[in-house]
């Protein structure tokens, strides 16, 4: 289909949507455009975003409490005007949660989250409605897959509760729900890897994987120090959610499982997120959900620079749990980019609550920070918790912490070892730690150390004296 004929299917549409226009054997056939090639229907995408937009807020002033009156009655919204809109965070979501729930919706089942913030649980609500609606959307968009006679696929999935509930969809066989966070889960998943299976029209073993990469680096770690193989062509996808994949790590994974890494971008609260693009090394958003930039000096959206993500997920895929123009408390980077998924480019870089702001819109991100030091082997490791492996805590992120003195910052970083037993190491890993840095971090970040080297200061630390916290995530 050309990008004018599939913009004028989009104009043949009604004008002012009603719930009753985006059955999924209408949105199905389209966003299979929009999905595989986002740039070349960039046009008719942006208005079918407006169109579902409109409706995502129509639906919201009338039927979840919290927003009836915040939401003028308007029927040609667009992306860009949604600044003049209130944005929600999580302490006012915490406070309204039964207020945001829409009321013409049946209950299907909830989930809760936490974050990785140490807050109380966040329960997020369900409509039968909207997993009726994405079985059914995505039935038709891997409608070639239904009708073939080939077996589908066989896969594994952490069900992580900081991340919600996995949603089975046809056309996607059958997943093992695996933990891995314990000995148990780690042993029973590389059972299942190893193993043949014999359920009817589906693969017989294991060629799916659905997990974090802590999860998947300790998977990693169990199967080589076991000598543990899998044959080559077994495992055709494996995809992380939550925080990024490090590089390091990412290189070691698609060198030992054989398949690239899929990495997205998710969170509980909403369905929808962004998925890795190598060529761009950043994100690029999915069409399910409207990303905004929130600028962090003057709380306005802009279009590219640095500052919180502000996310507002579109009915019909989310139709219970309401958020519109919702805090994620991520800091994050936008540029533009000649890439054909995507003109713009969203690079993740922590989470504001752990992050130290050094200058107007100079940042140092704890993830980002964790991200670039963590191939080096010197560093001294969190506890992880497990107890299967010949080095418990190899994969769990460095021991750092990052201080801020007036307009200065200190990172201290724990050694294996005391630095001053073997000086000449530590100078070299301290460098090396320099070096990372300068590597990893955003651009910006990178010229203000340079231009201000008497703020930028590392501390190498003996073991067990940086104090210990939640390392699991950043």
């Amino acid at each position: 289909m050309t990008p004018e004929i599939f913009l004028s299917k989009i104009k043949e549409l009604p004008e002012v949507w009603e719930p009753n226009h985006v059955g999924s054997n209408v949105l199905a056939p389209l966003f299979s455009y929009v999905l595989t090639e986002p740039v070349i229907y960039h046009q008719g995408r942006e208005l079918l975003t407006n169109k579902l937009l409109s409706l995502t807020l129509s639906m919201a002033r009338k039927h979840a409490p919290y927003y009836s009156k915040l939401i003028p009655d308007k029927h040609d919204w667009r992306a860009e005007h949604l600044n003049i809109l209130p944005m929600i965070d999580k302490c006012e979501l915490y406070a309204n949660q039964s207020k945001i729930l829409s009321e013409i919706t049946t209950f299907g089942f909830v989930t809760f989250t936490t974050g990785t913030t140490k807050q109380p649980p966040l329960l997020i609500e369900r409509s039968q409605e909207e997993q009726l609606y994405l079985q059914n959307f995505f039935s038709i968009l891997q409608s070639g897959v239904l009708k073939s006679n080939k077996a589908k696929p066989l896969g594994i999935v952490e069900g992580s509760m900081n991340h919600g509930a996995v949603l089975r969809l046809p056309g996607i066989g059958y997943n093992f729900m695996i933990e891995l966070t314990k000995d148990y889960g780690i042993i029973r998943t590389a059972w299942l890897l190893q193993n043949k299976f014999n359920f009817k029209g589906i693969e017989n073993k294991v060629s799916q994987m659905n997990t974090t990469v802590m999860g998947l680096s300790y998977l990693h770690q169990y199967l080589t120090e076991n000598n543990i193989e899998i044959p080559p062509g077994q495992l055709k996808s494996i995809t992380v959610f939550g925080w990024p994949v490090p590089k390091s790590r990412r290189e070691i994974f698609e060198a030992y499982f054989k398949v690239p890494i899929h990495d997205n971008y998710s969170m509980s609260e909403m369905f929808g997120g962004a998925k890795y693009c190598k060529e761009c090394d950043g994100y690029h958003f999915d069409p399910f959900v409207v990303p905004e930039l929130i600028d962090l000096e003057t709380n306005t959206s802009i279009k590219t620079g640095t500052g919180e993500l502000v996310l507002t997920p579109l009915f019909p895929f989310t139709q219970r749990f309401v958020l519109i123009r919702y805090r994620t408390g991520d800091l994050i980077d936008v540029d533009t980019v000649m890439c054909n998924k995507g003109t713009l480019v969203y690079r993740f870089r922590g989470r504001l609550k752990r992050c130290i702001k050094v200058a107007p819109y100079i940042y140092f991100g704890e993830a980002e920070v964790a991200k670039s030091i963590d191939a080096i082997a010197e560093l001294n490791r969190a506890p992880s918790g497990f107890h299967i492996f010949k080095d418990n805590d190899k994969n769990n992120w460095p021991l750092f912490k990052m201080i801020k003195s007036g307009n200065a910052i200190e990172i201290q970083v724990e050694l294996k070892s005391p630095p001053l037993e073997a000086p000449t190491i530590a100078l070299t890993v301290e460098k090396k730690i320099y070096n990372n840095i300068l590597k990893e971090l955003p651009k910006s970040t990178r010229n203000w150390i340079k231009s201000n080297p008497e703020k930028f200061k590392i501390t190498l630390k003996p073991p067990f004296s940086v104090k210990e916290r939640d390392y699991w995530n950043l």
